[in-house]
């Protein structure tokens, strides 16, 4: 399959959103130049309450171990308001991001994710690829109360504007968890097209969960890899036995199953 050029991919443009990882880590990419996550004041409002909350409240908040807790209470207690950490493609360490495979990407590659990627955050709301951020732990479900509102109600329409702001096509990779901040706020004008990998199995269609992390994550690389622009070429993708499959599909979400 062809690319669509960088320069190209200006007027013809597609966004794919995932959501983040639990798991974190400080990386880096020579010659990266770092964005600033676009509500990076909300972050630090909502820090300001996390630090409120001492190791075994923050556990019991995040239901996580003491150790996990005791790790995102020295997190939030070390919190600076301009970000020391490394790109949030490159900090998020779990299934999908591991099959993005980020570590062999190009410059050019990163500037086309940049475009073409957003990270969906309970903390930073949104993200680029290249936005710098710092290690933390917070779940959009997350029973966080900030002044009455839990986070769905804090960001509200925040983070579905700034997706849709160029009026680009979004095809969602993210789980439910996150899609739902987008989702309610959809218009019909709006484009936003669901991924969803499926096995067969007993008579069922059913999501395995590790393997369709492993899926999307592998599409996000696709898409970037192959500099994508269109909806309609991610027909195309394959990947372990996945296969889009025309009479499950509809126009707004495109299923894809495995055949082993």
């Amino acid at each position: 399959m062809g690319k669509t050029s960088i320069k190209e991919g200006k007027d013809k443009m597609m966004i794919a959103i995932i959501s983040p990882a639990k798991n974190m880590r400080e990386a880096n990419f020579n010659g990266l130049n770092y964005s600033t996550p676009t509500y990076i004041k909300e972050a630090n409002y909502i820090v300001e309450t996390l630090k409120k909350y001492n190791p075994w409240e923050l556990e019991s908040l995040f239901k996580v171990n003491p150790n996990i807790a005791i790790e995102a209470f020295v997190n939030y207690g070390n919190w600076r308001e301009k970000p020391l950490g490394s790109a949030a493609l490159l900090s998020y360490h779990g299934l999908q991001y591991k099959n993005i495979g980020v570590e062999d990407f190009t410059k050019d590659d990163l500037y086309f994710a940049k475009q073409s990627l957003r990270i969906l955050s309970g903390l930073y709301g949104i993200l680029k690829p290249t936005d710098e951020i710092s290690p933390y732990r917070l779940e959009m479900q997350t029973k966080l109360m900030i002044e009455g509102r839990d986070l769905y109600e804090f960001w509200g329409d925040k983070i579905y504007k700034e997706l849709y702001k160029e009026g680009l096509p979004v095809i969602n990779l993210a789980s439910k968890e996150y899609s739902k901040i987008i989702e309610k706020y959809l218009t019909p004008r709006d484009c936003f097209i669901t991924i969803d990998f499926k096995i067969y199995r007993n008579k069922k269609y059913r999501t395995i969960a590790t393997s369709a992390k492993m899926a999307r994550g592998q599409m996000v690389r696709w898409i970037i890899k192959n500099r994508l622009a269109e909806p309609e070429q991610l027909k195309s993708f394959t990947w372990d036995g996945y296969k889009f499959i025309q009479g499950l599909s509809y126009n707004n979400k495109y299923v894809f199953v495995q055949n082993k």
